[in-house]
């Protein structure tokens, strides 16, 4: 009888977690190899999330350089490592908002002790968003793009992004049109040199066929 996916799934050393992600820092640096090692890492972190083991987002951030994202190409895995990326974000957001803020929305004020044992949530969210900068989120479909855990300067710098590209893009129609107008006027200015031309040819051939007419009734009143 077939063993059921989930414990097939627990055969790979990687899924099972018997070996550490931080061996891959030792991968090969052919880009083939790296392919490999992003989707073992992808795994590897969807799991420690999902068992909440070693999900910290020190401890993500560390891992995630691992993947070397800025070198990916692959717009599917782009869109997998931003979805998790997203996870993590709003992972954050929700822990930063169950913590509470002291002084605000009826939360008690903390001790000093408690407040230096707080998490560094301006430090965590910088940390996310350099795994956001990592990607080259333009590759994504806008579908991937419409959640609620998309840091907004992300969406910011994608707006400046598509908003400099669709100013260079008309700004090169604009300068086509110039070059295409100058091309037309200098095409007309040649089509009515050549009309002029070929009205001085018309009535040269005109005269031409009068003196050939003339000359041939002298020709007849000499016999």
């Amino acid at each position: 009888e077939p063993e059921p996916p989930a414990t097939r799934g627990e055969e790979c050393p990687w899924d099972s977690g018997d070996l550490d992600l931080e061996l891959l820092q030792h991968a090969p640096r052919s880009e083939e190899a790296a392919q490999l090692s992003r989707r073992v890492l992808l795994r590897g972190l969807l799991r420690r999330q999902r068992l909440g083991m070693e999900s910290d987002v020190p401890t993500v951030v560390r891992l995630w350089a691992l993947g070397r994202w800025a070198q990916c190409r692959d717009a599917m895995l782009i869109s997998e490592a931003f979805a998790f990326a997203t996870g993590c974000w709003g992972a954050l957001q929700e822990a930063r908002a169950n913590a509470g803020w002291p002084g605000e929305g009826g939360a008690a004020e903390g001790t000093e002790e408690e407040e230096d044992e707080a998490p560094d949530w301006p430090a965590q969210e910088e940390a996310l968003f350099g795994m956001f900068a990592e990607l080259e989120f333009w590759r994504l479909q806008p579908r991937d793009l419409l959640s609620p855990w998309v840091p907004p300067q992300l969406l910011a710098c994608h707006l400046a992004a598509r908003c400099r590209q669709l100013d260079e893009h008309q700004q090169s129609l604009f300068q086509d049109s110039c070059d295409n107008l100058k091309e037309i006027n200098r095409l007309r200015h040649l089509i009515s040199q050549l009309s002029a031309k070929l009205e001085v040819v018309d009535v040269r051939s005109v005269q031409s066929t009068q003196k050939q007419t003339e000359v041939v009734d002298t020709l007849r009143t000499l016999r």
